[in-house]
Order: C-alpha cells, then structure tokens, then sequence
C-alpha cells in the first residue's frame, strides 16, 4: 500500500494546518519562486507506474516524456509546433476545446469561472502533456498548472481522456504550504473497462519543477484498488533534444495506445471484473468536461 494513504479522508492534522500558516510572507516568496519555475517551457523525462492490487495484482513500468508549455508563451523550436502538422505538436483541439474560437488559455478561464473558480486575466498556465507525433495524438491525461503574475499557484487541473476520445476535466483545488495538490474527487467518467466508472480518484499532484511526482490513484467503496504514478526530471526543451526524444521513444503517442491495449488484453486474460461502456454514470456527461 502506497505510503500515508491508509486513510485516504481523514484531514489535515493541526500541525500541519499551522505549518501551512507560519511565516506567510516567506512561504508566499517561496510559492512564488516555485511557480517562476513551474511556467518555463520545459521538457520531462518521466517514468510511468501502474500497480493493480485488487481483485488481482497486475503492474507494469514504462518511460516517456512530456512536454511543460507555457499557452501564452509557445516555443519557437524547428521541430515543434501548435496547431500544425511538425514532427512534434501540441494542438488546441486535443485538449479542452468547448468553444473553437477560443485559445486552450481562454477554454480552461471560462470552464474554471463556471465551476466556481475566477481567475485573473493575467494568469500563468501551464500545460503538462503528451505531444502529436507526425499529427497523431492519444493523451491519456494532461495537467494544467495555473499561477498568478508573479508565481504563486492558485489552482490545478486533470484532463483526462479515454480511448474513446472522451474527455472530462478534474479541478484539484487550492494547493498547500508547498504548492501540491491533494484531492480526492468522483470520477463519474468511464476511463477503463477494468475500473467502475463511479469509482473516486484521489490526485497528488507536485509543482512542475527540477523534479515533478504526480500520483492518480482509484478508489473503490473507500479502498485502494489502483496505484498510478508519473515521475519526471526536467530536461531543457531544445531541438537536439527533441531530435533524440524521436529516436529514444519512437511514435510515443501509438506506444502508449498500443501499452494500454496490452495491458487490457493481459487484464481480460486474468479475468479480472470489467464494466461495459454502458455502465450507467452517476453524474455528468461521460463526453463533456
């Protein structure tokens, strides 16, 4: 079992609580040094773990990397572009997408407004996720990282999407003392055959900077039933490097569609319990953010 999380609803103990209230103005300087590093354009060399615990152990491991873009300042790189066919792509279309004459910035704004979260209009985001490769896209999730002007975090958001092109964002709340985000939410998505689709995520979710950790872990009637994590180390984002990532992790983007089928098969072939897509959702639309 994952370490500190044998009780995944209790609260933050009372000296924690006054951890997070010492000395405010040091901890805001120190949030906002955080988030000066987490909008640098970036790369991630990550590796990527899922461990299956119930009702039957099954795990494996695998490495990847993603790309850290600022929305409002892209990179100008021969290799990597938005919203055109290159050899590396991010395109507006492959994340939140509600209102096509609007940029992925202004989408995540409006869609954070509705759910009750204003931002400021001069706000940093960040975005965390897997790029085209030679136009073709799968991301499985992306993160979003929202800082003020000067670099404190106000807020995080979880896009995930499943092989049916679905897509449903998760807000993860205000983060603590060190800028991580620690959230337990419905999921109320239907993201795998083998996980029911009102189960609960609960999201760990790290600062992008020298070292980045998210953990996205299933839970089903209040137990652990599905440990995923993504471990990164950033890299700089320069064209050498983008050249090597294309000989070092060859078409990622059908890796990883071709890993999750897999890895479905293996799931099927040990017999472990799957939900139909037709299993009913508890709330939201399955296909809507």
């Amino acid at each position: 079992m994952e370490k500190g999380f044998e009780t995944p609803f209790t609260t933050p103990s009372p000296n924690r609580k006054k951890s997070m209230t010492k000395n405010p103005q040091s901890q805001v300087q120190k949030l906002g040094e955080l988030g000066a590093l987490a909008v640098n354009n970036s790369l991630y060399e990550c590796v990527i773990n899922h461990t299956r615990i119930s009702p039957k152990k099954h795990a494996f491991t695998y490495r990847v990397f993603m790309l850290a873009i600022d929305l409002d300042d892209f990179p100008k790189l021969p290799l990597l572009s938005r919203n055109r066919f290159n050899l590396f792509s991010i395109d507006d279309r492959d994340h939140i997408h509600t209102d096509p004459k609007k940029s992925t910035h202004e989408n995540l704004i409006v869609w954070l407004a509705e759910k009750g979260t204003n931002i400021p209009a001069d706000s940093r985001i960040t975005l965390l996720t897997f790029p085209r490769v030679l136009g073709y896209a799968f991301n499985p999730v992306s993160f979003y990282y929202i800082h003020s002007k000067s670099g404190e975090p106000i807020t995080a958001v979880a896009e995930v999407t499943n092989t049916f092109r679905e897509m449903k964002l998760f807000p993860l709340g205000v983060p603590d003392a060190e800028g991580r985000f620690d959230h337990l939410i419905a999921k109320n998505f239907y993201v795998s055959p083998f996980s029911d689709p009102n189960d609960a995520f609960h999201f760990r979710i790290a600062q992008p900077v020298e070292k980045w950790h998210v953990s996205i872990n299933n839970i089903a009637e209040g137990k652990l039933t599905l440990l995923s994590s993504i471990t990164g180390e950033r890299r700089e984002l320069i064209t050498p490097r983008l050249a090597l990532y294309a000989v070092k992790y060859p078409l990622i983007s059908l890796s990883i569609i071709f890993r999750i089928h897999l890895h479905a098969l293996l799931l099927f072939l040990k017999k472990i319990p799957h939900f139909p897509k037709s299993t009913p959702v508890a709330a939201a639309s399955r296909s809507r953010p």
